[in-house]
């Protein structure tokens, strides 16, 4: 009896031999496994309806993200997961972003190389809104502009509970520090030619964007809190004018040319004696001393340009009715813009 009970104990105890402890550990390896795999399963998971449902909160709301494509917003979605509650996630999406969200929602659309979609879809949607105004090509809007332009411009608009437009003031001087408003009065001169008609030459796209650039000056004038009418930057806009001019003397056909010399010796005589009359005007002089300056200019004006003025109105009616018969009406808006700002000879 006392053998059989040395026997079942002997036995007993070689369940504790080596290999019997690996098979267990190999069962709680594989449990473990299993639950890892199981918890990683359900993580996925929940990170793709996250993904779907702000895709969808986006879609479905006036969120500034809503332009954006399903994909587009899964990656932003998986950005902003990194640092914020799902919750977080899915009312950004519906809400837009919270002010204190705007430089991290801006990090996220960085990750994703969507900051310039974003601001290009929303200013051409926004200038569409303007029914007088001819529908803007994004490709021309954003070109030369980068990222990293327009990230002040993202922020501000985000970390504004209500928004900005583009006729804010703070908008609009972001934009001025970014190719943007440059390309802006390009492109929207450049639209208008188009909508004159198909097949128009390369001369009245170039025509606009020499205005464009004279036009882009007087804007960041006004943004500096300058004065049109100051001398000096009355005499920079003539000069701009001046050279419009030369460039056209250079590219209408030899029946015009005669025309388009006669009217650019006209402006450049202007923008120089201008320029003379102004060069002791400076922030010190006094305001009798700058108006006597802008006198003795327009006298010399007078006394040397307007001499010819009968030729030079016909020559530029002349001018002015050939570009319109190239351009359409775009031509005589342009000469309308130049004469605006520097009361040039087309005017008339």
């Amino acid at each position: 009896m006392a053998l059989s009970v040395l026997s079942v104990m002997a036995v007993a105890c070689g369940t504790d031999e080596p290999g019997s402890t690996a098979a267990v550990e190999d069962v709680s390896a594989t449990t473990q496994l299993a639950t890892t795999t199981e918890l990683t399963t359900t993580t996925a998971t929940a990170v793709g309806d996250i993904r779907d449902q702000f895709a969808t909160g986006a879609g479905d709301s006036d969120s500034v993200l809503g332009g954006l494509t399903d994909s587009d917003l899964g990656c932003v979605a998986d950005n902003l997961l990194a640092s914020l509650e799902p919750d977080e996630v899915l009312a950004l999406s519906a809400l837009g972003p919270m002010p204190e969200q705007a430089a991290l929602t801006v990090a996220a659309l960085e990750a994703c190389d969507l900051v310039l979609t974003l601001v290009g879809q929303g200013m051409v949607e926004a200038l569409a809104d303007d029914s007088n105004l001819p529908v803007l090509d994004v490709a021309c809007l954003m070109e030369g502009v980068t990222s990293d332009d327009l990230v002040p411009v993202l922020e501000a608009q985000f970390e504004n509970p209500f928004g900005l437009d583009l006729q804010d003031r703070e908008m609009t001087v972001l934009l001025a520090e970014t190719p943007i408003m440059g390309n802006l009065m390009r492109c929207r001169l450049e639209a208008m030619v188009v909508a004159q008609g198909a097949n128009l030459p390369d001369f009245c796209f170039g025509l606009a964007d020499q205005v464009a650039a004279m036009m882009t000056s007087v804007i960041a004038v006004d943004l500096n809190d300058g004065d049109l009418t100051d001398p000096s930057v009355l005499a920079d806009l003539l000069g701009m004018s001046d050279d419009i001019f030369v460039w056209l003397a250079d590219e209408v056909p030899p029946a015009q040319r005669a025309d388009a010399v006669l009217v650019r010796d006209a402006t450049t005589q202007i923008a120089e004696i201008m320029f003379e009359a102004l060069t002791e005007v400076d922030e010190h002089s006094s305001e009798d001393e700058v108006l006597a300056a802008i006198f003795a200019a327009t006298a010399r004006i007078q006394s040397e340009v307007a001499a010819d003025s009968t030729d030079l109105d016909a020559a530029s009616a002349r001018l002015r009715e050939h570009v319109i018969s190239r351009c359409g009406e775009a031509g005589s808006t342009l000469f309308d813009l130049i004469a605006g700002v520097t009361g040039s000879p087309l005017a008339a």
